[in-house]
């Protein structure tokens, strides 16, 4: 998402100082392998992003959107299992919705 947040920053022309996204992946994993009956794999995922920016929220939201809907990996996840994001500019959440 990193990748994309530079691309569009850049295409959108929104600048940002800085940039952070932090992700905690959460797995299972179930049965009994004495059994051959185990199986495992993904249960959810958190993403915290936070950006340092002189732009307005507003113009942030959009730019993480925008990242999120053309993040390939993410998008491969969402369906799959619970996905959450937050964002914070200059320290400050920001709504996403």
């Amino acid at each position: 998402m990193m990748t994309q947040l530079s691309r569009l920053g850049e295409a959108r022309k929104i600048e940002f100082k800085k940039a952070k996204i932090s992700q905690i992946a959460r797995y299972f994993r179930e049965g009994s392998a004495l059994a051959g009956t185990m199986a495992g794999g993904p249960d959810s995922l958190e993403t915290q992003i936070d950006i340092e920016s002189d732009e307005p929220p507003e113009r942030v939201r959009e730019l993480v959107k925008l990242a999120e809907q053309t993040c390939y990996a993410l998008q491969t996840l969402i369906g799959t299992m619970p996905v959450q994001s937050t964002a914070t500019l200059n320290g400050q959440p920001i709504a996403l919705d």
